[in-house]
């Protein structure tokens, strides 16, 4: 999929170290648990590739190929539901690089998912994903608390 400035493509095994990478970063994990180790983070990897209802997708910069981080879309912690998730590298942040990426992935949900509703669900302390995920135009469906912190799922009807 392409974006105004961005690649996104299927995960694949080549990507590992680069997306571990960014799970390492503190920052870039300060709302999701703190950094995974790179052997963990592989773990993980290789566990969403064989999870056919996983669909995870790195995002790169067209002008150079870089990574600037993750997107998917999976079943959500209530399986009912599924859910976009992202992670970026905070070199990224702020530039609309997570705006456009999720925009994309949003309209795959629709075209090719044939999904006709999604959930984020972000600490709610994690203020730039709150407006990031506003600014698209995903709702507020309820706030509570899990992993020790206040959470707030939001959802989207595609």
């Amino acid at each position: 999929m392409l974006t105004g400035r961005c690649i996104l493509a299927s995960l694949k095994e080549a990507d590992f170290n680069e997306v571990a990478e960014i799970y390492a970063n503190e920052e870039a994990r300060k709302f999701l648990g703190g950094r995974v180790p790179i052997n963990k983070t592989i773990d993980r990897l290789h566990e969403a590739l064989a999870d056919a209802n996983s669909h995870d997708f790195t995002v790169r910069l067209c002008s150079t190929g870089e990574i600037l981080g993750m997107v998917s879309v999976s079943p959500h912690h209530n399986p009912s539901n599924m859910e976009v998730s992202y992670i970026f590298h905070p070199k990224y942040w702020g530039n609309g690089y997570a705006k456009e990426s999720v925009l994309s992935l949003l309209d795959f949900c629709k075209k090719e998912l044939k999904l006709k509703r999604i959930v984020s669900e972000t600490q709610t302390a994690n203020t730039n994903s709150c407006r990031l995920l506003e600014s698209l135009g995903y709702k507020v469906e309820c706030k509570h608390e899990r992993f020790g912190a206040m959470q707030t799922l939001y959802f989207y009807e595609l």
